[in-house]
């Protein structure tokens, strides 16, 4: 029987899994709507992207935009290594490192993370027998940037010590500060942040000391991240100062996306001191600004938390719902993940079981992907759901996986809060279900 639409889902599984139909998954996710024959179910608000639908003619123009979408990557890759072999049979081996890492730029900036990273290593291949150390320096803090965003802070941690280390030794100052920024920002992800503080202020001292150059961007960057630390900390009066400071820099620099982060991290201190209403309208001004759609994404899920805490369950629905068409736009598996585990933690703080299907779908995501740290974070916070509702047993099983995976990635301070929750799980009564805990803002730190 002929069929005029069909679900995410099923046309899915009609795509081999290779990385060059990568780009029509996402292309044909981007053109699914929500089934308009369920608007009226209420089942329809934990419908995931698998459940949409996409007619034949959309689907039609998701496989020709793909298609032409990757005839123009393969194009660039291939334009991309023409200059590297140029300079390299001129003897520019420092050149040539420079065409690899801005190939892997370009395709870090199309979401290819993995694609990046092996330009980035094969940038740094290059670069290690040359006497100009400026390459090998930007090649490693590159593939440490792209460790620190699949997850993995071990590899991410060494490769900016390394590139840190050789910077220090070139007297690269800017190298040095932002390599320096990097590796406070893998402390932090790893819940280290009294080492990741210690590592900001060493690049902080290294910048301000600076008597050459313009290092408002750097100093704007370190700043915020100091901030939110502070904020995490309970130092508010002190994430006030670094906050205040870190506006000055960002506009200054005049940089939207620095910008925007510094007014999600004022939102996220306003959260903290129950200033709701400041809270709202600093995400406000961040969402206005020129920036991604994954960081939108992560705006509307700071929105949604804040619409939740003051009782508007509606709008914070609302917002969830905002958030997962930006992740949808931005094209990033990793943001969609994110974003369904967002949407669970809503779903968990208004007591509702069918919050799973959200947990469930970025669980998918995160072992299909390997995003260990994603992976990770929602097994803790499913297992949070699953408390709740009596599930004691598959509680421990998500703990006790999240903790190991939390273990491999050297995340020591969520180790401990997985140790503590276990702890508290074996001691609760039978049936006796444990108040959630308030939503906790994902990092917002940045740098080089």
């Amino acid at each position: 029987m002929s069929r005029t639409e069909a679900t995410v889902e099923e046309l899915l599984a009609l795509v081999p899994e290779m990385d060059e139909m990568e780009l029509l998954r996402l292309r044909v996710i981007a053109a699914a709507i929500p089934d308009p024959g369920r608007a009226w179910d209420s089942s329809s608000a934990y419908a995931t992207v698998d459940k949409r639908i996409v007619s034949a003619d959309d689907v039609e123009r998701a496989v020709r935009d793909a298609e032409e979408a990757f005839r123009q990557y393969v194009t660039v890759l291939y334009e991309g290594l023409r200059p590297v072999f140029r300079s390299f049979y001129e003897g520019r081996g420092d050149e040539a490192a420079g065409h690899l890492v801005a190939m892997g730029e370009r395709m870090e900036g199309e979401g290819r993370l993995k694609g990046a990273r092996q330009c980035y290593r094969a940038a740094l291949t290059l670069s290690l027998p040359l006497l100009e150390k400026a390459p090998q320096i930007l090649a490693l803090r590159r593939i440490a940037r792209v460790a620190l965003h699949l997850g993995e802070f071990q590899e991410a941690s060494q490769h900016y010590e390394r590139s840190a280390q050789l910077a220090r030794d070139a007297d690269d100052l800017r190298g040095e500060v932002v390599a320096r920024t990097g590796m406070g920002n893998v402390l932090a992800w790893q819940g280290r942040w009294v080492d990741a503080e210690a590592t900001y202020g060493d690049a902080l001292l290294l910048a301000e000391g600076a008597s050459e150059g313009d290092f408002t961007l750097e100093l704007a960057q370190i700043l915020y991240n100091l901030g939110h630390l502070a904020t995490r900390m309970e130092r508010l009066e002190e994430a006030e100062d670094w906050l205040a400071r870190a506006f000055d820099r960002a506009e200054a620099a005049a940089s939207p996306v620095d910008l925007a982060i510094c007014h999600m991290n004022l939102g996220h201190l306003r959260y903290k001191q129950g200033r709701l209403e400041e809270a709202r309208s600093a995400y406000d001004r961040a969402r206005l600004l020129p920036v991604s759609r994954s960081l939108l994404s992560g705006i509307a899920s700071d929105i949604a938390d804040v619409c939740l805490r003051e009782g508007h369950v509606s709008q914070a629905e609302e917002w969830g719902r905002v958030a997962e068409e930006h992740a949808i736009a931005a094209g990033s598996a990793y943001i969609l993940g994110r974003m369904y585990q967002g949407r669970g933690n809503i779903a968990r703080a208004l007591g509702d079981e069918d919050g799973f299907i959200f947990f469930e779908k970025a669980l998918e995501i995160a072992a299909e992907k390997g995003y260990p740290f994603l992976e990770a974070e929602t097994r803790a916070d499913y297992a949070e759901l699953r408390r709740q509702f009596g599930g004691t047993e598959e509680a421990q099983a998500y703990l006790e996986r999240a903790r190991e995976l939390f273990q491999e990635l050297g995340a020591v301070r969520d180790v401990a809060r997985m140790e503590a929750a276990l702890a508290e799980l074996r001691a609760q009564p039978a049936g006796f279900a444990i108040e959630p805990e308030e939503p906790e803002h994902p990092l917002a730190v940045a740098g080089d």
